[in-house]
């Protein structure tokens, strides 16, 4: 994909050859792996820093900014919903902007469209560092409610199926994502304010406030990024004390059962004594006695409870 705005005709061509802008123009030449070796040919020819050529071919690990001599490398990565890192490499001087993908890219096709119909916009490199630049914001940004989605489902679930161990697993999978996450934002958020300082050479004045306004687009992303991280350990914790509240409600019946049982049990092991001279094991009705003494002593324990609201409906109620 190559593009050159004509300054003098205010138009802009599709390039069919490769070839290096002529006054007044400013181009934007495209490449892939596909078109990596005319890509290295071109640089070979272009009086640019070896550093800045050697970046653009093999990348950076994360999202920075160099300032050359006569030129600028801008490194971006765009992330998808699968969370499939994109890198987006450009070299950009006061004539032409150089980007590189490893393969082609929507949002690459979608610039190529806009910039034939708004060919203004390619009338200084400022410009077309804010394409991407912003195009890369949205994409956060569709990530960022892609995200916020998946977790409003997991705090619904919490409360659906609270003693589900896989909850917790979940929970650290997308902790895991966002940390890695939050990294890359944060490095490009910082490259973004160093594109958007006044005195970086290839923004003009005109160009700065739409990168101004990108920046703080981003500026959304690790905000958001850093609320989610929160909310995580908010669901994280409200699962452990719903467990705890289940065990304590399980606890606290085993708990009153066991009262309820201990008169009984009490009485039971009293006339189980091997004592001669105990009148009720000799009289005729001491079974029917013993029985009814050990109920009525239970469900004497078991109304008492009942009224406390320790057991039954009102207990229900307090949970």
């Amino acid at each position: 994909m190559m593009l050159c705005y004509n300054a003098k005709a205010k138009r802009i061509e599709e390039l069919k050859a490769l070839r290096l802008p002529q006054e007044g123009e400013v181009c934007w030449l495209h490449f892939t792996e596909q078109t990596k070796g005319m890509l290295r040919s071109l640089l070979e020819n272009l009086p640019i820093h070896p550093l800045a050529k050697n970046a653009l071919l093999n990348g950076s690990d994360f999202p920075k900014v160099d300032q050359y001599e006569k030129c600028a490398f801008v490194s971006i990565y765009i992330v998808n919903e699968q969370f499939q890192k994109t890198q987006l490499r450009i070299i950009a001087t006061e004539r032409y902007v150089i980007s590189y993908t490893e393969w082609e890219r929507e949002l690459v096709k979608k610039l190529f469209i806009y910039l034939q119909h708004h060919p203004d916009d390619l009338s200084h490199p400022g410009y077309v560092l804010y394409q991407f630049l912003n195009s890369a914001a949205m994409e956060y940004l569709e990530l960022i409610d892609y995200i916020a989605s998946h977790i409003q489902a997991l705090e619904k679930q919490v409360f659906k199926t609270p003693f589900a161990n896989e909850i917790g697993h979940l929970v650290f999978r997308w902790k895991v994502r966002l940390h890695e996450l939050r990294q890359i934002a944060e490095a490009q958020e910082e490259m973004m304010k160093t594109i958007g300082h006044s005195d970086f050479p290839y923004v003009n004045e005109e160009s700065n406030p739409y990168i101004q306004d990108a920046i703080a687009r981003f500026s959304r992303v690790t905000a958001a990024l850093d609320t989610f991280r929160e909310t995580l350990t908010g669901i994280f914790d409200l699962q452990l004390s719903l467990k705890s509240d289940h065990m304590n409600v399980i606890m606290k019946t085993l708990t009153l059962v066991s009262v309820v049982f201990l008169p009984m049990t009490f009485i039971a092991g009293l006339y189980g004594m091997n004592f001669e001279k105990m009148p009720e094991l000799k009289w005729e009705y001491g079974y029917a006695y013993a029985l009814l003494l050990m109920a009525g002593l239970g469900g004497v324990i078991a109304l008492y409870f009942k009224k406390k609201g320790w057991w039954g409906e009102r207990s229900k109620q307090q949970k």
